[in-house]
């Protein structure tokens, strides 16, 4: 079912370890590690439709006839294959054995039509679909994704804002980064993908082709949505397959399957902070309405914690991390906890917020705020820009200049 695979020593999805050896403490000061951030030019990402009023083996068809997919499986493959794990392989098999009980059923089909459709196999569209989760195939430390920093080697991880103007007819705003990484051909493959029924769109997301749960996405008039990496609950990989097999959803695709069923904030909230997840994470989320908004702190079975806009932080009662109430800004620490010093994003990005949304909020000043060093840093690959109220949503993947000038979107 599964030939010759592996996890990618640079991993996906907001989990990346690599060494600085200059030393975490010094990263933020270390200019050669800002020109490299600096450097990447700002490229539109690719725009797909997905009708979801058709069958799900025919809602990604599309993929197998557009020209920009020709090449799709020996890229994914040539990523993910140098790192076979014995001790990952028998599981996936297993799973992609039974993707109809362990993905939600519909998902399940959209992946095996995938992976039918690219001359893949189930096991290689399980994989992809997990890579999130998936940890241990590697014996260094910076090269897995762990759910522990691997101090003093530096991360490349993820950062969320929201954000409500200070006027009473103001709206909150979302900006996002993701840090995964990726190498110039896998990160061409990232798309947003307009979700269609009734011949309209439902909501719009950002995601990996083949992969179809959501990374971050946003409902018009409802909500939107983003996922970043929790440092907490210890090792993944001895029970993350149990619990996958158990029926414990990715976060990816429970985010889809929000948006594709919750209309309102308090809806989704109320989805988000119970359906059993298979690993925890932060979920940060915007509403369309006037001072709607919370970060979602996420164990595997439940909300360890909701912190809204305009709320006190029912446990930061040291006022460690103190935020105006009209913004919060979240990266990969719980929030009433002191971020490690060699990973402080949280200090410079509250502090850029202040700075930049001070006279205003909307898209400017929102992306000024997350393409600020180090929100935006050496692994930033990903930056969106969100508004429920109107539906706005604007994506950009950050590629090296040379990948960028012949990239076509």
């Amino acid at each position: 079912m599964v030939s010759a695979m592996g996890m990618p020593a640079v991993l996906v999805s907001c989990l990346v370890f690599f060494q600085v050896q200059s030393g975490l403490g010094q990263r933020t000061q270390d200019a050669r590690l800002r020109e490299e951030a600096d450097s990447r030019k700002a490229v539109e990402v690719k725009r797909v439709t997905v009708d979801l009023d058709l069958p799900p083996s025919q809602r990604w068809a599309f993929l197998k006839t557009d020209p920009d997919f020709a090449h799709y499986k020996e890229d994914v493959i040539s990523y993910i294959s140098p790192y076979l794990s014995p001790k990952i392989l028998p599981l996936v098999s297993k799973i992609a054995l039974s993707m109809e009980h362990t993905f939600y059923a519909d998902y399940a089909e959209e992946m095996r039509a995938i992976a039918r459709d690219l001359n893949m196999t189930d096991g290689e569209l399980v994989l992809l679909n997990l890579l999130y989760q998936i940890e241990g195939a590697f014996s260094k430390c910076e090269l897995q994704n762990t759910t522990g920093p691997c101090a003093p080697k530096g991360p490349g991880l993820c950062s969320g804002l929201i954000a409500n103007g200070q006027g009473r007819d103001d709206v909150v705003w979302q900006g996002r980064n993701m840090d995964w990484n990726f190498p110039p051909k896998l990160l061409a493959y990232v798309m947003q993908v307009d979700y269609k029924r009734g011949g309209s769109t439902l909501f719009s997301a950002v995601q990996l082709a083949g992969m179809v749960g959501t990374l971050h996405g946003i409902r018009k008039g409802g909500f939107s949505v983003q996922l970043n990496a929790r440092y907490e609950g210890g090792k993944l990989l001895p029970n993350f397959f149990e619990d996958v097999l158990r029926g414990g959803k990715t976060p990816t695709h429970v985010m889809r399957r929000v948006f594709e069923d919750s209309v309102t904030f308090d809806e989704a909230e109320g989805v988000l902070s119970t359906e059993r997840l298979v690993n925890p994470g932060y979920l940060i989320m915007a509403g369309s309405e006037h001072g709607v908004g919370a970060i979602v702190t996420r164990g595997r079975e439940k909300a360890d914690d909701v912190w809204h806009l305009y709320e006190d932080s029912a446990k930061d009662t040291k006022g460690i991390n103190v935020q105006p109430e009209w913004f919060r800004l979240q990266t990969n620490y719980d929030h009433w906890k002191a971020a490690p010093s060699y990973d402080d994003r949280r200090t410079p990005g509250v502090a850029h917020a202040k700075q930049f949304l001070k006279d205003g909020v909307n898209e400017k000043s929102v992306l000024n705020v997350m393409t600020a060093w180090p929100t935006k840093n050496f692994h930033t690959d990903i930056t969106s820009v969100m508004c429920p109220h109107t539906g706005f949503i604007k994506t950009w993947k950050w590629m090296p200049s040379a990948a960028a000038e012949v990239l076509v979107v």
